[in-house]
């Protein structure tokens, strides 16, 4: 019988914390990817990747946002994106080199692989290692532990970090070992645009709860916002930090009513939302682990 030894038995989590150990980014701050492509030998150029990409290429309206060759060792960015989108775009081409699953000839990668919740398995993997590059590993569930879960320690975390709103939002609550959750807005498109009267309408588009939240209280939320006092939350140039908090009663299907402590605030596209218990208790049963829950707006 011969036996062989696996050549790539090795975790992203490792391959993480080595890049991040060899390319001299655990005592910054923030990531600077540039160090990391130096380590990697991989060149990086920004361009406008909307005229660079032929029609033929892309499916379906598809959106470019960055491209790694292996073979020429270059990753491209798109030369419209923002600072926060640019960087973790490099990072995430990065997890697509590094990651030995990933092996590819080229990946182009659209503005649908690069978000949240793409339905593309290589690229939730490159996600979530970019994720993992940009948050320094386990260095950020310190932080995220060290500080009042709030608007504000979500904008002082963002800018040491350098990385978006609302992925310090979600890394905050990912990383939290207190029970809380992330309930992320979008607005909904109206059909009415001459009555200025009409209440805009903000509906759920997401949420992440922390693994003490799942356990004890329900892992889905439903429920709506409306009101201007929302809408002023989304204006451009208000600030982060001064959010509003309200106490509000929600309702699970099987558990009755339970008093959370909510706290919105927004980067202007999305109205987010900081959901801790009030009450002092914690349910365990299977079932309470799947409740759906209505909220009283």
């Amino acid at each position: 019988m011969n036996l062989y030894p696996g050549i790539l038995d090795i975790t992203p989590d490792e391959i993480v914390q080595f890049l991040l150990d060899e390319a001299g980014q655990v005592h910054r701050d923030a990531v600077n990817p540039a160090e990391i492509l130096e380590y990697l030998r991989l060149a990086h150029y920004t361009e406008n990747l909307d005229s660079i990409i032929p029609p033929e290429a892309r499916v379906q309206g598809m959106q470019p946002r960055a491209l790694l060759s292996f073979r020429d060792r270059l990753v491209i960015t798109h030369s419209k994106m923002m600072d926060v989108q640019a960087r973790f775009s490099v990072l995430h081409e990065i997890a697509h080199y590094v990651l030995p699953e990933h092996q590819c000839s080229m990946y182009l990668c659209d503005k649908e692989g690069l978000g949240f919740g793409s339905h593309l398995q290589f690229e939730r993997e490159a996600n979530q290692f970019a994720a993992n590059l940009l948050f320094k590993g386990n260095t950020f569930r310190l932080d995220a532990n060290s500080h009042p879960l709030s608007a504000k320690t979500v904008e002082n975390l963002a800018s040491k970090y350098q990385s978006s709103l609302e992925a310090t939002a979600r890394r905050l609550v990912e990383s939290n070992f207190g029970p809380c959750m992330l309930v992320v807005f979008e607005r909904e498109p109206t059909h009415d645009r001459v009555d200025i009267n009409v209440p805009k309408k903000w509906s759920v588009r997401y949420y992440i709860p922390s693994p003490k939240f799942k356990r004890c209280y329900f892992s889905r939320v439903t429920g709506t916002l409306t009101g201007d006092t929302y809408d002023i939350l989304s204006q451009p140039g208000h600030p982060i930090a001064d959010s509003l908090i309200e106490e509000v009663e929600i309702k699970t299907w099987a558990g009755g009513d339970r008093l959370f402590k909510t706290e919105f605030f927004s980067n202007t596209y999305n109205i987010f939302c900081f959901l801790q218990p009030l009450a002092k208790h914690c349910r365990e049963t299977a079932d309470s682990r799947q409740q759906t829950v209505d909220s009283r707006q």
